[in-house]
């Protein structure tokens, strides 16, 4: 489905339900957001799913609209979201094979939707939405904010490598319409002790291969505890060690409970192919940014070891 059938899509239907994906980051809460203020502009029922995962980062910068318990949808639209096992915790089951519009930009998308919106090239589903949106109705103050945060965040304030000239047209376009300094400030130039000691955790228990190109490092449950942290201090590290001088592709992993843990993956595309990688563990995303849940009664020492092997596996051919 191209961008303006699912805008006339959207036109033509009312009583929407928007899902977000699990372990939720800006771009996906952002899209949300976005497309849910845009529907309820033109005088459509619309809301979001309630997602459990979503941390204190976003207070006061995203207007939620979480669905009541007894709302009926006539229609239920996933925003970058590229796999039914992605939805939120506990809902996997409810929606499967009920989402009839996924908007995304996931090369990794399983097609699940019976109509996908997909723009492979775009660096955050946020740009697919904001065409969508502008093609709909003029966007507001909250609707261009939702739409920077979910751009902005998606490609690193617009230093990672995905983002593209068509990403600083639609950012020009949005702050026009907003303040962004007190956006750029608190998600990108503000931490706390907290982050910054797990940062220095992190830091020491990277381990170096390919003579300093690869690295591969860890966040115990333990290290949270120790400093009082919660999930919500851990979304910046999964880049954390990509800033380092010659690291061309860096793991990290956190422990998110006993026997469960997050990889995040973050690489030169021109070294390795993070979603190749990351695909071996069941995961996906993009070729400089993937990730995947190893779960199973995994430890961090094993989660270390099936990176490791997987890493080895792609580079070695």
């Amino acid at each position: 489905m191209t961008e303006q059938q699912a805008t006339q899509w959207l036109r033509e239907r009312d009583r929407f339900l928007i899902l977000t994906h699990n372990r939720p980051d800006g771009d996906t809460l952002g899209c949300a957001v976005g497309l849910c203020l845009t529907l309820q502009k033109l005088g459509k029922t619309a809301y979001i799913l309630p997602n459990p995962d979503v941390t204190r980062t976003y207070d006061g910068y995203l207007d939620f609209s979480w669905a009541p318990e007894d709302f009926v949808p006539e229609h239920v639209v996933a925003v970058d979201v590229p796999t039914e096992t992605m939805f939120p915790e506990g809902k996997q089951q409810a929606y499967l094979g009920k989402v009839d519009l996924c908007i995304d930009h996931h090369p990794s998308n399983t097609r699940y939707a019976r109509h996908l919106c997909l723009d492979t090239g775009a660096a955050a589903a946020g740009e697919v939405v904001y065409r969508i949106c502008r093609a709909l109705t003029e966007p507001d103050e909250p609707i261009a904010r939702a739409l920077y945060i979910a751009i902005s965040t998606d490609c690193g304030c617009f230093v990672y490598s995905n983002t593209t000239p068509e990403t600083h047209r639609i950012a020009a376009d949005l702050l026009e319409r907003i303040d962004g300094k007190p956006i750029n400030k608190h998600f990108f130039q503000t931490k706390s002790f907290k982050e910054l000691s797990l940062e220095a955790r992190l830091m020491a228990s990277e381990e170096f291969f390919e003579d300093g190109k690869v690295c591969i490092g860890a966040i115990t449950v333990a290290d949270k505890e120790s400093v009082g942290a919660d999930e919500g201090d851990c979304e910046e590290l999964s880049s954390f060690a990509a800033v380092i001088e010659g690291v061309q592709c860096a793991a990290t992993i956190r422990e998110l409970e006993p026997g469960v843990c997050k990889v995040s993956l973050r690489s030169d595309p021109d070294y390795i192919n993070s979603n190749h990688v990351c695909g071996l563990m069941g995961g996906g995303g993009h070729p400089a940014a993937s990730g995947a849940t190893l779960s199973g009664s995994t430890t961090v020492e094993q989660a270390r070891s099936m990176v490791y092997h997987s890493i080895m596996k792609i580079l070695k051919g």
